[in-house]
């Protein structure tokens, strides 16, 4: 399991043309941790790089992220449906301290 603390802190790379591409949100849990606010706020681009960085720590194979979606949240973790290389799907789980929990779909 990976902390993404540090890969939040790309936030302020961004670029202003980088607003409101983000993937579209889905029922959030009613309270985000700060670290969860960060993630859902980062422009897209930086959002596959952080699951891109949770799945590869997790030591699952992913060159690229080819479909970054937004799914529904379970309890108080937020999740994406992240397909890599155009193949392997994975549901990125990101609990309310920053861990990311991966979870296989093949």
């Amino acid at each position: 399991m990976a902390i993404l603390t540090g890969a939040v802190l790309l936030a302020g790379c961004g670029s202003a043309s980088d607003e409101g591409q983000n993937a579209a949100p889905s029922p959030t849990p009613a309270v985000l941790s700060e670290t969860q606010k960060r993630i859902v706020a980062l422009p897209k681009r930086l959002q596959d790089g952080v699951m891109l960085r949770a799945i590869r720590d997790a030591g699952l194979t992913c060159q690229t992220v080819s479909e970054l979606t937004r799914v529904e949240t379970r309890s108080d973790r937020i999740r994406w449906r992240v397909v890599c290389d155009g193949a392997e799907p994975y549901v990125v789980e990101i609990t309310p301290d920053g861990t990311a929990q991966i979870r296989s779909r093949t």
